[in-house]
């Protein structure tokens, strides 16, 4: 039933990804490889790493680093399923190291994705479950193991509903290496093998402030004239007049205000532009220019990858995909970063990292459009609580470190003789 439902739906899928390449081009580039086709030949045993997207590569990039100082001759393979990912894991400039799409989890697909790379194991970046490919690896006699592994409630319904397909999947990781206690019981709910389902912790934590982003993201922040500045990122469309609603009221209190958005998904770098004009803002996009303009009310970040860099010198930052209905994004880039952070009522995927930073004392919660432009008017006009505020995500940050050296430890033993 799964393969026939994936039969039906190629057309449709295919007709997406060129439907998404009109806005984004990488969508339409190396399509083939979204059919495992691939042009040229592949280094000897790689380390296989699926990171889906951005947010997952960024989670992976503390333990590619580890495990490339422990192994210097490791080959590494990253497959991705978006142009945001491909191209935040090409960023990480490693040596011996290949990117390519992950194909549609069709058996003679994954068959031939394996057989073209021959990895020596399979590394799976939270909840990516290809019921297809996770066999395929098995019967290659590849190691699977999943690594800052997360799960909702809502995943864990879906999941069940298709009863053995995903259970079975589900037992051939031989290491589920969980973000937290309740991921764990979740993936042991869906079909998981107790023995094989542990807690390390969420890579995010140790991903987060290095001190070279941190200062020159300091020096950029005191170049501008603008003050008060703050932070809307990773919005999405239905959060976008929220942002704007509250800018407006921010520029009411503080004239000389600056806002840094940072839409999401590309195809609304533009849209989020032009809306922001709409309202006779006076906007600036990073593509055009390096930095905002004296005059510039609004700036836009309509690049990849750099989003973290502006961070650092926020006076505060909103985390969208919260007052949509998206289950929120990554609220810890802006907690290591010394900043105050706001999200909406919907982080189901961020649940234990908004917990740990709310009980802080370093995050606030808002219920809807209305309470976001009050609370960021109440935290520009109070620098004490935003100071207490950023010290107790920096204080938080540093006491949830230690998921790398617990993952690095399980996973090493599968590489062998790599090193």
């Amino acid at each position: 039933m799964y393969a026939a439902l994936w039969l039906l739906a190629l057309p449709a899928v295919i007709l997406l990804l060129l439907f998404r390449s009109l806005a984004q081009p990488g969508y339409r580039r190396h399509l083939s490889e979204r059919f495992a086709v691939y042009p040229s030949a592949s280094a000897a045993a790689p380390l296989w790493c699926h990171a889906a997207s951005l947010g997952e590569v960024h989670a992976l990039k503390p333990l590619l680093l580890a495990l490339r100082a422990d192994f210097p001759d490791l080959p590494l393979l990253i497959t991705c399923q978006t142009p945001a990912g491909r191209q935040a894991a090409q960023a990480l400039k490693l040596a011996a190291c290949s990117t390519v799409y992950l194909p549609i989890d069709l058996r003679w697909l994954t068959r031939r994705f394996l057989a073209h790379f021959r990895p020596r194991a399979a590394l799976i970046v939270e909840t990516e479950i290809w019921p297809n490919l996770f066999q395929a690896a098995q019967r290659a006699g590849i190691p699977v193991m999943m690594v800052n592994a997360r799960m909702t409630e809502r995943s864990l319904r879906r999941y069940r509903r298709f009863g053995g397909v995903f259970r079975g999947a589900l037992s051939i990781p031989e290491a589920i290496l969980c973000q937290s206690a309740a991921d764990a019981a979740r993936f042991v709910a869906a079909g998981a093998a107790a023995d094989a389902v542990s807690v390390t912790g969420n890579l995010k934590w140790d991903l987060a402030g290095d001190a070279e982003t941190q200062t020159s993201g300091l020096r950029r922040r005191a170049a501008w004239t603008q003050t008060p500045v703050w932070m809307a990122a990773s919005t999405h469309p239905e959060e976008e007049a929220a942002v704007l609603a509250a800018h407006a009221a921010v520029l009411e209190q503080w004239p000389s205000a600056l806002l840094i958005w940072a839409p999401r998904h590309p195809e609304r770098f533009a849209a989020a532009a032009a809306l922001a004009e709409s309202r006779g803002l006076r906007v600036r996009r990073r593509s055009r220019q390096p930095e905002p303009s004296a005059q510039a009310q609004v700036f836009v970040i309509d690049t990849l990858g750099e989003l973290r860099s502006f961070m650092p010198g926020m006076d505060l930052v909103f985390v969208g995909g919260s007052l949509q209905a998206i289950g929120g994004h990554n609220v810890l880039e802006p907690a290591a970063a010394g900043v105050p952070v706001l999200v909406g009522p919907h982080t189901a995927h961020f649940a234990d990292s908004v917990a740990a930073l709310a009980d802080a004392g370093g995050l606030l919660q808002v219920a809807d459009a209305d309470d976001l432009r009050q609370c960021v008017t109440a935290l520009l006009d109070d620098a004490a609580r935003r100071t207490a505020m950023a010290s107790a995500n920096i204080s938080c940050v540093m006491a949830n470190r230690g998921a790398l050296e617990k993952t690095k430890a399980r996973v090493s033993p599968c590489l062998g003789s790599a090193g």
